[in-house]
């Protein structure tokens, strides 16, 4: 039901046949990757009982999810020492930056973020999670759990069964979050503004100069990455919303100046005693 509510809600501009043909083929190619998530024993069963250690883990607690928008830049990262962090894609960039590691780091873009950057993904001493699909791309390290998304932005709150797609890792960290157990989950560098004009559903080719993260260089010059896709992204946002608030929990935007209007907006510092 939720996806018949989001194709309802697309611009026209976004639907168009190139876009429906690569859509098609993903769901194809995912067939045998299905299969080996739900295959009742070997790595698969291994996984799944490894996963369920998060379930509650965290019940009662707050959280910081951090995307990697510019607005970093702006925050005390002195204030998060003390508070359980997810974060995602390479904001292990940041330890170079001020020292900063988070708890946990979330990772499921194939193209643009596993494979290119799979050496340093897979030498990561954090807490990660990984698509399923490229599983066979890292050691299987104790560190490393591995997640299946489904092509649903529906919200799923056990981490054991396909997660939504909401054309965002951010979407995957609240799923997570949820799944921790934590009370209250604050997002912060989810700028939702990209200074690009590509079309939704494509990948485009980095010059190396963007200034879409927080940190020059985020990708090198010739590598891809995706255009954004806030409709779906806001969407799957909603569905993120209703869930929480349906079991008595919250989801806030600490985020500078951020452009996502989905979730109530707080003042960072004034998170911190």
């Amino acid at each position: 039901m939720s996806s018949i509510k989001r194709y309802l809600n697309f611009k026209k501009e976004n639907i168009y046949f190139k876009r429906i043909i690569k859509a098609v083929i993903r769901r194809l190619l995912d067939i045998p990757k299905s299969v080996s998530w739900y295959w009742p024993s070997g790595f698969s069963i291994k996984n799944r009982i490894r996963l369920r250690r998060f379930k509650n883990i965290h019940r009662g607690k707050r959280c910081f999810i951090l995307a990697n928008g510019p607005s970093l830049k702006n925050i005390n990262f002195e204030y998060l020492k003390n508070e359980i962090t997810i974060g995602m894609n390479r904001i292990y960039l940041m330890e170079n930056v001020n020292g900063f590691k988070p708890n946990y780091l979330v990772c499921i873009a194939k193209k643009t973020q596993l494979l290119q950057f799979q050496k340093d993904y897979n030498n990561l001493e954090l807490t990660c999670f990984f698509n399923w699909d490229c599983k066979n791309k890292f050691e299987k390290n104790n560190n490393q759990y591995f997640i299946k998304g489904s092509f649903s932005p529906r919200f799923q709150s056990n981490l054991t069964k396909r997660i939504g797609s909401g054309k965002s890792v951010t979407y995957t960290c609240i799923q997570i979050a949820f799944y921790m157990g934590f009370q209250e989950v604050y997002l912060i560098g989810k700028d939702h503004s990209y200074k690009t004009d590509a079309r939704t559903g494509t990948f485009f080719t980095s010059n190396g100069k963007e200034d879409n993260h927080f940190i020059k260089g985020y990708y090198e010059s010739g590598m891809v990455w995706d255009a954004p896709d806030y409709e779906t992204e806001e969407f799957a946002y909603s569905l993120a919303r209703t869930a929480f608030e349906k079991d008595g929990r919250k989801i806030l935007d600490a985020t500078i100046d951020g452009k996502l209007n989905v979730f109530e907006k707080v003042n960072y510092n004034d998170l911190f005693n």
